[in-house]
């Protein structure tokens, strides 16, 4: 079972309750320092199941995990991993723009495409603190509109 677990786990990922935790934090810190600002990203396969019928359950789970991976290289150490679900990766960037992850992300979805994954199905949401979101807001106020 332990090696099952660390075959999927991340080196930068965190559990989803001290992901919320620390993003709850963040934004009280961000009260009280106007400098500090952060950015959210969510990256979520919309629909896992129509993957594994199109690529076969297998295949398709083994192709998220290695986008998962890949994106997990491509994080700076500090920033922050969560999977939620089967599909959906959450980063959290302390003073980071959104587009850096997503400038790395490009070449590990056409890597994703040309291996069967349709990258129509997958979602990539972004938000940068302040600037998107009130100042009385918490984290799952954040999680909520992230994945409406």
């Amino acid at each position: 079972m332990l090696e099952y677990l660390r075959e999927y786990a991340y080196k930068c990922e965190i559990p989803p309750e001290h992901f919320a935790h620390m993003t709850d934090w963040l934004l009280q810190w961000r009260k009280r320092d106007a400098g500090m600002g952060f950015s959210l990203v969510l990256i979520d396969f919309r629909n896992p199941t129509e993957l594994g019928n199109v690529l076969g359950a297998k295949y398709a789970m083994e192709l998220i995990k290695r986008v998962g991976h890949e994106i997990d290289t491509a994080l700076r150490a500090t920033d922050l991993l969560c999977r939620t679900h089967v599909s959906s990766f959450w980063v959290l960037l302390p003073q980071g723009a959104p587009d850096m992850v997503l400038q790395k992300l490009e070449p590990i979805l056409a890597a994703a495409r040309q291996d069967g994954m349709d990258v129509t199905q997958l979602r990539i949401r972004k938000l940068v603190i302040p600037g998107d979101v009130a100042d009385d807001v918490t984290a799952a106020e954040l999680f909520r509109q992230m994945q409406a």
